[in-house]
């Protein structure tokens, strides 16, 4: 059995900059990683067939609506394996977890069976974060997930991810927004050498979802109220289409002084720390 870890994705920032013709938004985002996430285990020369486990398991499709089981299928040349997910994050949290999982089938097949790596239209096809979920690091996606430029490793930089454990539709939240042609992100240039400054660049960004999320999910302008408020978080900020919002921490002690308090006063809440890999 071979092993391959899915990290949930997070935007740590995401600008709304257009929508194309076919209906397709355009976005400009910083996104990262997190020592949090789902995990997948292959067992080669098995009968084909995806199993899901996991607390979240129940939540999501063991068929061939599975983004796993989709993009297993893009290797035509492979006879399928035996895949097991082990589902860990919430469903439709707005930190990737389909995409990452997706990402991850693609890595480990593509390992195992000495497989080329599908080229990005084909990757684009499961899902626009696919391909950014291919990489680790902090990393600018642009345009519909397609243009992705490397900007360095991860900062030393804790992270607290909180969920209210309910699923928000991604096409829904964008629906919502009213204005789509906003301002990209003015530069990806920071002195990544000292942590205030990189702080004081993510909070430079926006989540231009943020508004139409908290509209269709209160709970989560009731997260980041709560986020705040703990000490030590040097950006709070909802990842994604939310609804999974997170609070990023120089100070680990801090970080785990923040997740009692969220776990102690929303105790029916997602709750992780991680730390951006």
């Amino acid at each position: 059995m071979i092993n391959e870890f899915a990290p949930a994705k997070i935007n740590l920032s995401l600008h709304l900059v257009g929508q194309k013709s076919d209906g397709y938004h355009l976005l400009d985002s910083i996104v990262s990683f997190v020592n949090v996430g789902d995990t997948l285990r292959m067992t080669p020369g098995r009968s084909s067939g995806l199993i899901v486990e996991g607390p979240f398991a129940k939540d999501l499709p063991s068929s061939s609506h599975n983004l796993v089981f989709k993009a297993a299928e893009i290797f035509s040349n492979v006879r399928l394996p035996q895949i097991m997910l082990e589902k860990n994050i919430p469903v439709a949290s707005g930190i990737g977890g389909g995409s990452a999982d997706a990402a991850a089938t693609v890595r480990l097949i593509s390992k195992v069976y000495d497989e080329p790596k599908p080229p990005i239209h084909e990757l684009i096809s499961l899902g626009a974060d696919v391909p950014v979920c291919m990489h680790k690091g902090i990393v600018r996606m642009m345009g519909v997930g397609e243009k992705i430029i490397k900007l360095s490793p991860a900062p030393n930089v804790g992270i607290l991810l909180v969920n209210p454990r309910k699923a928000l539709s991604t096409s829904e939240v964008f629906n919502a927004v009213k204005k789509k042609n906003n301002s990209g992100i003015k530069s990806h240039t920071f002195m990544e050498d000292k942590l205030n400054l990189w702080f004081d660049w993510i909070n430079s960004m926006r989540n231009d979802l943020t508004s139409s999320a908290i509209n269709l999910v209160p709970e989560i302008r009731f997260i980041l109220d709560k986020l705040v408020t703990c000490d030590g978080a040097k950006v709070v900020r909802m990842s994604g289409s939310g609804a999974t919002c997170f609070a990023l921490f120089e100070n680990f002690d801090l970080l785990q002084d923040a997740k009692d308090k969220i776990g102690k006063d929303c105790p029916s809440f997602w709750c992780e720390k991680g730390q951006l890999i």
